[in-house]
């Protein structure tokens, strides 16, 4: 059975113009299929993320919704739905997302989520930044059908226990038209890295000092042969004195003029 995305809005009884409890539904739908279509994206995958919809429960509204069968596997499925919970998770740290430091932060954490829960070999997940922030304003545009007293939680099939209460005072003001307009270069080279903090299990990201950049960052290592080599004990464990030489690559973003510094 294909896992199921579960979208429950819990309304008030006797609520004023009742058109708009469907009228976000239908918000909170369209959002999670630009959201999964931004991730179909982020791993390579040249496809149209769409839902079906299986079942409405009433009372409060519950729409149960899958992928479009062929359109991808149960695993990808799955892995869309656990970054959707990450997501949300984020956003509950926050009742405004309006800057792009705030989405970097979010798309990086989405990354993660992502790539921790694909399975097989397949591109490292890349979330275009702009996208994801009109992603934002359509979950912003939902809770703002949302009144106080009245909840949404977001669920899925194969993960039933994990039910994530959205933050429905939260809301994005940024203007996505006018965010990461500027340019980014893409540097590539052979480093030497101090491992400052490496992962045994899964491929989220590992913490690097750079030798030659003098500076600290994060990042996934690619190379899952060598990541799998490394969690099964075949390589041995790099302690805090030793340096490893890997390729490493990287996006220099360079706002607009008037928008901030280099980073």
């Amino acid at each position: 059975m294909p896992p199921e995305l579960m979208i429950k809005l819990k309304y008030l009884e006797n609520r004023n113009n009742p058109a708009e409890v469907f009228e976000a539904m239908a918000l909170y739908i369209n959002a999670y299929k630009d959201f999964g279509q931004l991730l179909t994206n982020s791993v390579g995958l040249k496809l149209d993320f769409q839902f079906q919809l299986n079942d409405i429960e009433k009372s409060s509204i519950l729409s149960k919704l899958s992928a479009l069968p062929n359109s991808i596997d149960a695993m990808l499925e799955k892995a869309f739905y656990s970054s959707g919970n990450s997501l949300f998770q984020a956003l509950k740290e926050t009742n405004e997302t309006k800057s792009e430091e705030q989405v970097e932060s979010v798309a990086v954490s989405i990354e993660s989520t992502l790539a921790d829960n694909i399975k097989y070999k397949i591109a490292d997940p890349y979330i275009d930044r702009q996208n994801l922030a009109y992603v934002l304003k359509g979950f912003s545009a939902a809770n703002e059908k949302i009144n106080p007293g009245e909840s949404v939680i977001i669920m899925s099939s194969h993960q039933p226990e994990q039910k994530c209460n959205l933050n429905t005072s939260w809301r994005f003001t940024g203007n996505p038209k006018n965010m990461f307009r500027g340019s980014t270069e893409c540097q590539a080279h052979r480093d030497k890295l101090s491992v400052k903090i490496s992962v045994n299990e899964g491929n989220s990201v590992w913490s690097f000092r750079s030798h030659s950049l003098d500076r600290r960052f994060c990042a996934r290592i690619t190379h899952k042969e060598w990541l799998e080599s490394y969690q099964n004990g075949l390589i041995q464990a790099i302690g805090p004195k030793d340096v490893i030489e890997a390729d490493i690559s990287y996006d220099i973003y360079t706002p607009p003029k008037g928008k901030g510094s280099h980073k």
